[in-house]
């Protein structure tokens, strides 16, 4: 009896971890999944792997992370889409997904710092396709997303990405110098700094205004 009990635990182990990683291989997040800048969690994947959403420490030793989409493969792991506005997050922060809210950000004293939010419904589960756009769904919204990451650009427009009308693009750059994405053209510039748990940040900005038509595959 006990043999057969320890056997049906091993089996519903195994199942369960191959069920965590065939979601992870597809690129599917179910909700409740999180993630911790402990780092007790991989990164969320695409199904090729080439891209990953998660926490990117913004330098070695430090205490403050991005919540960010990046290529994988690469060796530089370039950032092509943050959150938050590019206000990092403190060690200890952690990212779940969510029913009510979509995607949820908190700091470690478990208080909401960001939220990707959405439209209608509540969400059933999230993927994070190889375009790098993170999507979320809902029962009802069959392949149409209520939210996406590809909405919300920050200073990188990928292939299949469009820019809606007063989209804006926008640049974080660390004040010793770390910078996150990339800046390849500049319609409206200007600079502002603050201060973030004592430490100076500079962010640049530059507007995009699409004044006629979408464009798409295309750098900022």
């Amino acid at each position: 009896m006990d043999s057969k009990f320890a056997f049906s635990c091993l089996l519903f182990s195994f199942l369960g971890s191959l069920h965590s990683v065939m979601c992870q291989t597809s690129g599917t997040v179910n909700v409740g999944e999180s993630l911790t800048t402990m780092g007790q969690n991989p990164p969320w994947l695409s199904p090729s792997n080439d891209f990953a959403f998660g926490f990117r420490q913004i330098s070695k030793n430090d205490d403050f992370f991005l919540l960010a989409i990046w290529y994988y493969k690469i060796p530089d792991r370039t950032v092509v889409w943050y959150a938050n506005g590019g206000n990092p997050a403190l060690r200890g922060s952690k990212v779940e997904l969510t029913a009510d809210h979509g995607l949820v950000l908190k700091d470690p004293r478990d208080s909401e710092i960001w939220r990707s939010g959405f439209s209608i419904g509540t969400v059933t589960h999230g993927v994070m396709n190889d375009t790098s756009n993170f999507v979320l769904f809902n029962v009802n919204s069959g392949s149409q997303a209520v939210w996406q990451s590809f909405s919300y650009p920050t200073d990188t427009l990928l292939p299949t990405q469009t820019m809606e009308i007063e989209g804006m693009c926008n640049s974080v750059k660390h004040a010793r110098g770390a910078h996150f994405g990339r800046l390849s053209k500049t319609v409206h510039k200007g600079a502002s700094s603050h201060a973030n748990s004592g430490r100076n940040w500079q962010r640049r900005f530059m507007r995009v205004k699409v004044r006629q038509r979408k464009i798409g595959s295309a750098d900022c």
